[in-house]
């Protein structure tokens, strides 16, 4: 006798079993088999429709058997883990940057980048799943190296003649320091391995903190007389160095500029993440002021001759008109 463990395990088996013994007494009882169809006691249409139902009902035991084996989970098998997003999110990170000057006004001169360094704070709020408005605090400095004519007051030797005007060449590489508020939008893709890829656009809002520069004052021609307008060669003077010298009187308070950046988190354990990042910082509007100059023009910037020169000659004004950019690098945790 099988065990009832064994079978309630193979119904299936059983009702096709019951379908074979059934037929078979049928057939051996004599009420099918060996007799002429006019003496059988069950018609022969009669014995094929049992035989259909019994058929039917074995195949159905056979499907419910399957489907209950399938929809039975497997011992010790792993179920998917149910991971949930934080909504906000907050970090700190350093912001190594590679800043320059973009010249507008056409007779100023770009002539290379600066590295500086800064640090920010960073905020996401996410309002959907691979969403989120990005903002925070952002600390740093930019600048550039360019060089123009000038004109300026003051003997850089006599230090006591300080009402003689000269033109000089000054190679100048500007500082900026600079604390930024950023709104943009971030896009996020779900963890893949342990690394989530995100991509930002939106704006900058700066406020000047301070701003200096490093001169070589070349100084080329001094003014002899001042009503006619004479300037000799300066010969005996040369290139004059300054450094940090403080020039926000030249410099715009505010700065706007539009943000495009790349970067990854690479999760570390829970929701701690570490933060990598290239932002492009692109100013939208000049940051040189011409504030400083006098009601005279002591001081101004000289259109330079079509040859690149300076001639004395042809003495004519203009106002400088530069946007800065950089190129943020941004290295954090994320928390």
């Amino acid at each position: 006798m099988s065990k009832p463990g064994k079978a309630k395990g193979n119904g299936a088996a059983v009702g096709v079993a019951c379908c074979k013994i059934g037929w078979n007494e049928l057939g051996n009882s004599g009420l099918v088999r060996n007799l002429p169809p006019e003496e059988r006691l069950i018609p022969d249409d009669m014995v094929s429709n049992v035989t259909f139902r019994l058929t039917a009902i074995a195949v159905g035991l056979m499907a419910q058997t399957a489907l209950a084996q399938g929809s039975t989970p497997a011992t010790g098998a792993s179920q998917p883990r149910n991971y949930v997003e934080p909504q906000f999110r907050m970090g700190l990170h350093l912001l190594p940057s590679v800043g320059w000057m973009d010249v507008r006004d056409g007779n100023s001169l770009a002539k290379g980048s600066v590295i500086r360094f800064g640090f920010g704070f960073t905020a996401d709020v996410m309002f959907a799943d691979n969403y989120a408005f990005g903002t925070g605090i952002n600390v740093f400095r930019n600048g550039g190296r360019y060089s123009y004519f000038d004109r300026m007051k003051g003997d850089p030797v006599d230090l006591a003649n300080d009402s003689t005007q000269f033109l000089v060449k000054r190679d100048r590489v500007l500082t900026q320091h600079w604390v930024e508020l950023p709104l943009s939008f971030k896009f996020r893709t779900r963890e893949i391995g342990y690394i989530t890829y995100w991509g930002q656009f939106g704006l900058g809002l700066g406020l000047n903190l301070r701003s200096t520069a490093d001169d070589a004052v070349d100084y080329l021609y001094r003014e002899l007389d001042a009503a006619s307008g004479q300037w000799t060669e300066a010969s005996d003077l040369g290139v004059f160095p300054d450094e940090d010298v403080p020039v926000e009187d030249e410099a715009a308070l505010l700065r706007a500029a539009m943000i495009v950046g790349l970067g990854i988190e690479y999760n570390l354990s829970g929701k701690t993440a570490l933060l990598l990042g290239a932002t492009f910082n692109n100013g939208l509007f000049n940051v040189i002021s011409n504030r400083n100059f006098g009601e005279n023009l002591p001081e101004e910037h000289i259109l330079p001759a079509p040859d690149g020169s300076l001639d004395p000659a042809l003495i004519e004004g203009y106002d400088v008109k530069m946007v800065d950019n950089a190129i943020l690098f941004s290295c954090g945790l994320l928390f």
